[in-house]
């Protein structure tokens, strides 16, 4: 059985970080990809620690299909 705990912790986090990085131009998917690096990295659990993660990280993730 897998554990469901990771996966919690990471929708948690996008619920309460969507409006913030939405409105500073994060994609709702690059939100959800970050959500679950954090928590699954094992960077921390808090909303306010994420959200300032995120922001170092960027709204634009390197997408291996465009040839970077």
């Amino acid at each position: 059985m897998r554990d469901s705990a990771p996966d919690d912790a990471a929708r948690r986090l996008v619920e309460e970080a969507r409006p913030v990085l939405g409105a500073e131009g994060f994609s709702d998917e690059r939100i959800d990809e970050l959500a679950h690096a954090f928590v699954n990295d094992h960077i921390g659990k808090d909303s306010a620690e994420f959200v300032n993660w995120a922001r170092a990280e960027g709204p634009f993730g390197l997408d291996p299909e465009e040839g970077f």
